[in-house]
């Protein structure tokens, strides 16, 4: 389902300047794509297990992705494309395992982890990004996990390259943990701790792999 609301028409002399959408929301239901020149392009996954879906993005200047319900976007795929800025938050049980993210071109990538096993065996592909920040909140699982064949059993991050990222953290790839449960990953960089790659807060268990 999708809601639009529409933004004003600038007018100056005889040149109509059109504006962006302000913003869009979708209701995940099979694959996802953004319109076209949206400000902020919202998606949501509730209810039903939607499978191997794909969402898209588009030119969307924040294009905020919200897992909310168990297994809801297991094995799914999320590409940022030209958006700005990538906001996704998984609360739900499972909500995004074994799924792939390309952050694209975006200038921030942002994610919250916080359901059991909502993130796990999954890859971030966040290396034309400026900035990736990922934060394991309490009772949020990030990392390898699973049984019976049933998932990749590798958890990878693809840290920002080249980045021009100046900002309050040490680097542009950031891992916090914030009570949450870290397995085993594996964090892929040029120039490692600390140019590359920062590691903030503890956890009870926590293999990480640099290369």
């Amino acid at each position: 389902m999708l809601y639009k609301k529409l933004s004003f028409v600038s007018f100056i002399g005889s040149v109509f300047l059109p504006v962006r959408y302000v913003n869009a929301q979708y209701t995940v239901n099979g694959d996802v794509t953004c319109a076209a020149g949206l400000e902020t392009c919202t998606i949501t996954c509730s209810g039903k297990e939607q499978g191997a879906v794909n969402i898209f993005c588009n030119d969307a200047t924040n294009c905020v992705f919200d897992c909310v319900d168990s297994k809801c976007t297991l094995n799914a795929r999320i590409f940022a494309q030209n958006a700005n800025t990538l906001t996704i938050t998984s609360t739900g049980e499972q909500c995004m395992k074994n799924s792939q993210i390309d952050a694209g071109n975006a200038e921030n990538v942002n994610i919250v982890v916080s359901g059991t096993e909502t993130m796990k065996n999954s890859y971030i592909n966040a290396r034309n990004a400026q900035f990736l920040h990922i934060q394991v909140a309490s009772g949020g699982e990030f990392g390898v996990g699973g049984q019976n064949g049933e998932d990749y059993n590798e958890m990878y991050v693809d840290c920002p390259r080249g980045s021009s990222y100046s900002g309050a953290y040490d680097a542009p790839c950031v891992l916090e943990m914030n009570g949450g449960t870290l397995t085993t990953t594996h964090i892929i960089t040029d120039g490692g701790v600390p140019r590359d790659f920062e590691f903030i807060g503890g956890t009870e268990s926590s293999e990480l792999y640099l290369a």
